[in-house]
Parts: C-alpha cells; sequence; structure tokens
C-alpha cells in the first residue's frame, strides 16, 4: 500500500494515522518544491504547504479517490491568493536554484536564461511545465492536479516547450548577431 490513494482510503477508512504520514512525507517535499518555483519565499511556502495539508484534511476523506490532484489545487488556489494580496513575481530569484531541479543546466547563465523565457509564458503553461518537468508528475498526475484531461495537458505541454524552443532560438540567434 503505497499509492497516495491507497494512504488516504485507509487514513479515511481507518484513521490510520502512519497511512496519512507517509502521503505528507511522499507529497511534502516536492508540493514545497512547485511553491517556490511559483514564486513563494521558503517561509512562505511552509506557510502555504502547512494550510494546503491543513484544508486537504478538512475535505480529502469526502472524495479520496484523487488526493494528490485535490492537495494541488488546494495548494495552487492558496498561491494564487498568496499572490493577489502580495502582488509578487511569478517565478522569482531563488538563492539555491539547484534545490528546485535535479536537472538545472550546467551553465547558470542557461538557467537564467530558462527561468526569464518560462516566466514569460502564460501562468497556465507555468505550471503545467513546473509540474510536469520540475516536480516529475507524469501527465496523468498534472491532468488530475490541473483538473484537466490527460490528453489536453499532453498537448499543451508540447505547445508550452515549443513555445520556449522558438524563443531561445530567437535568443541564441540575437546574441550571435
Amino acid at each position: 500500500m503505497t499509492e497516495p490513494a491507497d494512504l488516504i482510503r485507509s487514513y479515511c477508512a481507518k484513521g490510520d494515522q502512519e497511512a496519512f504520514r507517509r502521503f505528507y512525507r511522499a507529497q511534502a517535499p516536492k508540493l514545497w518544491k512547485f511553491l517556490v518555483a511559483r514564486g513563494c519565499p521558503s517561509d512562505e511556502a511552509y506557510d502555504l504547504l502547512a494550510e494546503a495539508f491543513l484544508r486537504f484534511i478538512q475535505t480529502v476523506c469526502r472524495d479520496p479517490r484523487a488526493p494528490v490532484a485535490l492537495l494541488y489545487r488546494i495548494a495552487i488556489n492558496l498561491r494564487i491568493d498568496s499572490y493577489r494580496r502580495t502582488k509578487a513575481s511569478a517565478i522569482e530569484a531563488v538563492e539555491d536554484l539547484d534545490q528546485l531541479s535535479a536537472t538545472a543546466p550546467e551553465e547558470p547563465d542557461d538557467y537564467d536564461q530558462i527561468r526569464r523565457l518560462v516566466t514569460n509564458l502564460p501562468e497556465s503553461e507555468q505550471n503545467l511545465l513546473l509540474l510536469r518537468y520540475w516536480i516529475g508528475f507524469s501527465h496523468k498526475e498534472v491532468a488530475e492536479a490541473l483538473g484537466l484531461p490527460e490528453g489536453t495537458v499532453r498537448r499543451q505541454c508540447a505547445e508550452a516547450l515549443h513555445k520556449l524552443r522558438e524563443r531561445w532560438d530567437e535568443d541564441e540567434s540575437n546574441h550571435a548577431a
């Protein structure tokens, strides 16, 4: 019983606190990473993480079929509310960029360029790319988290990556000229 839905069903049906702890330990680091990537300062990300889990606990047992999707929907809504309150940048500079992705490019200039290009995408595309490539969700998990059909997520991810490639090529040609 290691699937998130199984752990949450056990928590809801039997009050299995260990199952919930296992779910929390598996999901909390990924969710924190996502929140930081969405522009939350580290301390605010911890606050939003705690609030997301609190709201999650209050609602998950009504329908425990897709707990990860529910958790991310709650966190995304909390981040939007926080963003509206603070008017912060969509993706801010992070002191240790490598903490966000094990696959960060070797060259800091490349990383900064990618971050700048991603920042210029619409927020919905930023969420798709962050969940898919920084957090490492499958297309299906992204679809569940954002409440979209899986095919739509695949198409939108491909389109967002295509936009990034085009903008990357434009930047490269402008720098070469």
